[in-house]
């Protein structure tokens, strides 16, 4: 499995090249205007850095799914899965590589961020009590008690989903590509089966966080969360391998 992981990081590594370059000019932007003393400069730098953090980690999904699509369509492609290797290893390795990419990517981003923050708060003193003000702040409005530990569970929840939607369209792509790859409006018909899929698996949480007896965001409903998006990832993964496995002739 880690020579095909190695073929899916290589395949979309170009254009991890370009968003590591637009980040470093993003960089590069900030630490002009800290040097010169420029809060303009700062302030639209960590703005364009926080909207391209967010672009960057759904083109990086985004791409592997396409990716997927391209395996099962194109006939260089669809050579992968003559390769002596298990339709589980094959999509086993896709899903483990997206998850690397987005994981690595966002700890890549937070670093940068902590990084920046550590810089302003190292010059700007008062930046501390805006610090204290944003905490108060998020308790009285959401009842949100905002430290490290809730922030880390948010950030892997975002991550989980992600992978959770990622897997969820594979199971889709095949589903266009085995049992309705005979019928009329194939591509359309999965695409809304997917978002019923996303929909339902929104509701089926909640009703399992209302059966524990949990009706507010807290450390125990993320780590809920991160729980049950695992287990929807797993049965997506296991449902798309055999799929491929028994439907698809190579």
């Amino acid at each position: 499995m880690l020579k095909l992981m190695k073929y899916e990081l290589r395949k979309q590594a170009f254009s991890k090249l370009i968003i590591l370059a637009i980040a470093l000019l993003g960089e590069i932007m900030f630490f002009t205007g800290f040097i010169m003393d420029k809060s303009e400069t700062i302030g639209l730098a960590l703005g364009l850095l926080s909207l391209f953090t967010v672009g960057a980690l759904f083109f990086i999904a985004f791409e592997s799914i396409m990716t997927f699509q391209s395996d099962l369509k194109q006939k260089h492609s669809y050579m992968l899965f003559l390769t002596p290797n298990t339709t589980y290893s094959i999509i086993g390795a896709k899903v483990i590589s997206s998850a690397l990419q987005i994981m690595l990517s966002g700890l890549a981003f937070a670093l940068l961020f902590i990084m920046d923050g550590a810089v302003l708060l190292a010059k700007y003193s008062s930046l501390n009590e805006i610090n204290r003000a944003l905490k108060e702040f998020v308790n009285l409005q959401f009842n949100i008690n905002l430290d490290y530990k809730y922030l880390v569970l948010v950030i892997l929840v975002i991550l989980v989903t992600w992978i959770t939607i990622i897997t969820l369209s594979y199971l889709s792509i095949t589903l266009s590509a085995t049992f309705l790859a005979d019928k009329r409006g194939k591509s359309f018909i999965s695409f809304v089966i997917f978002f019923i899929m996303i929909i339902s698996i929104g509701k089926l949480e909640d009703f399992l966080l209302f059966a524990l007896g949990i009706n507010a965001i807290n450390d125990t409903s993320l780590i809920v969360g991160i729980l049950f998006h695992v287990v929807v990832t797993i049965i997506a993964y296991i449902t798309t391998a055999w799929m491929l496995d028994k439907k698809v002739s190579v």
